[in-house]
């Protein structure tokens, strides 16, 4: 009975024993998973996370520049298309002026050619229309008293039929000319009191101007005289006609007129 004792005793202690053994082994099992877990999944995650940051943080500093960027070029942009509308406008304005300025040359050149038409058909007038200007040319026959500079009665009427048109086209610059030939073809009594063809031509040009202004009421700020000598600045835009040695060059300046209408 003593040995069955013994017996149970020892197994007792000996299941005892190995309880206390699995106890104290618990923790380092449970050790070694943290570590494994630790090891296998939160380093890597972890790492994963801190990289998922990273990249969100390039991102949105990318997206910003993107968006500095963008805005830029969208300012850019509008005022690109600022400046386009500016030129088309301008272009717009510019060929409105031009077309204005076509239409009140044409009803300049209409106006004299019929306030003119007895003259132009005589041969005693010449009339043109160039480079924004429309041009009257008159002989010194038709415009001065013989052997003198002053303008004669028929002169001036005829010199204010041509500032009544003009007036009827707005207040246009006018700019009288005078051309002398060559001194073999002026009247002595000319060259005794203007020894060269610059001296006869500048007091003929300035006599005009005054008829014009006394005569005619073209106000004097609209008027300039000039004497051309023997020089011949309505001669391109008259082409082939005909032109006399002496005479007067009436030109009427059209603001934003258009060029190289004949």
């Amino acid at each position: 009975m003593s040995t069955a004792n013994e017996a149970v005793a020892a197994s007792n202690s000996a299941g005892s024993s190995g309880f206390r053994r699995w106890i104290r082994l618990v923790p380092a099992l449970l050790l070694v998973a943290s570590a494994t877990f630790v090891a296998a999944y939160y380093v890597p995650l972890r790492r994963a996370h801190v990289l998922l940051l990273e990249e969100q943080r390039k991102s949105s500093e990318k997206g910003k520049d993107l968006e500095q960027t963008l805005s830029q070029v969208r300012g850019e942009l509008q005022a690109k298309t600022a400046q386009v509308e500016k030129v088309e406008a301008e272009r717009q304005q510019t060929e409105a002026a031009k077309k204005s300025g076509l239409e009140r040359v044409e009803q300049l050149k209409t106006e004299l050619a019929a306030k003119l038409d007895k003259q132009i058909k005589k041969g005693v007038a010449a009339l043109a229309v160039a480079d924004g200007q429309a041009f009257v040319v008159l002989p010194e026959t038709a415009v001065f008293l013989p052997y003198k500079v002053d303008v004669s009665p028929q002169g001036r009427a005829l010199l204010c039929q041509v500032a009544s048109t003009v007036a009827a086209v707005g207040p246009a610059p006018i700019r009288v000319g005078a051309v002398s030939g060559p001194p073999d073809l002026v009247a002595p009594v000319l060259q005794r009191d203007y020894p060269t063809p610059w001296a006869l031509s500048a007091a003929r040009a300035a006599s005009v101007a005054q008829a014009l202004q006394e005569a005619c009421a073209v106000p004097g700020a609209r008027l300039s005289a000039v004497g051309h000598a023997e020089h011949d600045p309505a001669g391109a835009a008259l082409g082939e006609t005909k032109l006399p040695a002496e005479r007067v060059e009436i030109s009427i300046a059209l603001p934003d007129g258009p060029r190289d209408v004949k």
